[in-house]
């Protein structure tokens, strides 16, 4: 069970770090040039986000085999989080990315941008939230 916990701690710490550059590359753009560059590199890092989701699941799903002393409702609060990044991440990749590069340049773009970076904070947060819940869980159990 150790090495699927370090696993899982790479996957949340890579899934993190994922999050933040791609929400970082998103943030205060402020031509279509630097629009299209950095969004396709945030495109790019989708991929490793998505990789280091699966690894969060399947490990937290190993992990979960063997509940003993764990605390539950610490469990349940980081499964809620999990489901609301999946969903936020679902949002992103195949609704809104789309939408993204056809709309640069066009009036509803701002709106879309905005939608984009609100999906975007939130799903860093959940990433944080998750990363403490997790040190919180070691720490507790």
């Amino acid at each position: 069970m150790e090495i699927t916990s370090h696993i899982h701690a790479f996957g949340s710490v890579l899934g993190f770090v994922c999050a933040m550059v791609s929400c970082t590359l998103m943030l205060r753009l402020k031509t279509d040039d630097q629009i299209r560059k950095r969004a396709r590199t945030a495109r790019r890092i989708a991929p490793v986000t998505w990789c280091a989701f699966i690894i969060l699941i399947i490990s937290g799903i190993m992990l979960s085999l063997d509940l003993g002393g764990i605390n539950i409702y610490v469990l349940i609060a980081k499964h809620v989080l999990v489901a609301i990044l999946l969903v936020d991440a679902l949002f992103i990749h195949f609704r809104y990315f789309p939408r993204f590069f056809k709309q640069i340049g066009t009036p509803d773009f701002k709106k879309t941008y905005t939608t984009m970076r609100r999906i975007g904070t939130l799903s860093v947060s959940c990433w944080f939230i998750i990363l403490v819940l997790s040190v919180l869980l070691d720490r507790i159990s």
